[in-house]
């Protein structure tokens, strides 16, 4: 009887675990999102009032690259902005692409089921690192909205699901 219960509180233990999470909010951006507790905040800039923006990044839990053996951190980021000059998905899209045009390799953008939301895959390189990234780009209620999950082109599908299962969970108010 003691061994049943025994492993039923380790069960449960594990199980509490591996489903707890927080949930992050920005006030003056009007969104939320759940974040699993085993993530590690590496930067956060709540309110920038100068120049409208907020950001905030979060890192996976290590795993080993198949094709370097090295430990990989996938993160994942939401920046959110106000820019006068933009009032529609199509014009953020444009300003997003024209800041980072001459790092990308390969882009796929698709429309998704919103007029305001665009999903974008690339793969990119910058100096000495190579990475693929999801992006969802979103323009609602005059704010621009990247949410962004950013890997090593061997680890990106490993660790694809847990970014859409977060980005089902990103809310706009």
């Amino acid at each position: 009887m003691s061994k049943l219960f025994l492993v039923s509180l380790i069960v449960l233990t594990v199980t509490f675990q591996s489903c707890s999470s927080s949930t992050f909010k920005n006030i003056t951006y009007s969104y939320r999102a759940k974040i699993p507790t085993d993530w590690n905040l590496i930067s956060e800039i709540k309110t920038d009032s100068v120049k409208n923006f907020s950001s905030v990044e979060w890192t996976f839990p290590k795993l080993i690259s198949e094709s370097s053996g090295n430990e990989i951190e996938n993160s994942i980021e939401i920046y959110a902005y106000k820019n006068a000059g933009i009032t529609n998905i199509e014009e953020l899209l444009a300003y997003e692409k024209q800041k980072w045009h001459t790092f990308l390799l390969d882009v796929d953008i698709t429309l998704l089921d919103s007029d305001n939301t665009r999903q974008i895959v690339n793969t990119s390189k910058v100096e000495s690192f190579d990475h693929k990234s999801k992006i969802y780009l979103i323009f609602k209620n005059g704010i621009c909205y990247r949410v962004q999950y950013v890997s090593t082109p061997d680890t990106f599908d490993r660790n694809l699901a847990v970014f859409e299962k977060f980005y089902d969970g990103f809310e706009i108010k």
